[in-house]
């Protein structure tokens, strides 16, 4: 049951929370500028989120801004122990050492956190947290809509089932 909780609140720490609207606002609006992060947690964020989703055929998260929307979304968002949480797995990794590591230890690294995170609950699991927020950012940026999954400005007809052929990307509405 308290699996069931944890897991529970952690859904609905992003999607659920009555600030989110207005994260969404902040995020769409420029010039990006860090305002919970400091200077040396950013070059960490804006590295590990480049680590979950690196550029391959469609952008690197970080070219999609994810680490200003993790940025924006952690103090409107988060309560103070995700907070806490997300602070010390920063400490953690080094913050600045760990932007000027290679990738192959980079990635290294995020594995090793995220095998001793796993069996934590999401508040307590740096790793959960970076990669709920990466994806959340991600997917809902311009970037991640229109050039990860394949854009539809105006989708047609709700298909429940729809096959994909091989190496077709899912559809964001």
């Amino acid at each position: 049951m308290s699996d069931r909780r944890s897991f529970l609140r952690g859904a609905s720490v992003l999607m659920g929370h009555a600030a989110f609207g207005q994260v969404m606002s902040a995020f769409a609006a420029a010039p990006r500028k860090a305002t919970f992060f400091t200077d040396a947690e950013m070059g960490t964020v804006r590295a590990l989120v480049d680590v979950i989703l690196p550029a391959t055929d469609s952008p690197a998260a970080s070219a999609a801004d994810t680490h200003y929307f993790i940025d924006l979304a952690m103090p409107a968002c988060a309560d103070a122990q995700v907070q806490k949480t997300f602070r010390a797995g920063l400490k953690l990794l080094g913050q600045e050492k760990f932007a000027r590591l290679g990738p192959a230890d980079q990635v290294a690294q995020l594995k090793a956190r995220a095998a001793a995170d796993m069996p934590l609950a999401y508040d307590q699991s740096f790793f959960k947290i970076l990669k709920d927020y990466t994806l959340t950012g991600y997917f809902l940026s311009e970037v991640g809509a229109t050039q990860a999954l394949a854009y539809e400005r105006v989708p047609g007809g709700f298909q429940g089932d729809l096959p994909l052929a091989a190496n077709q990307k899912a559809w964001a509405i």
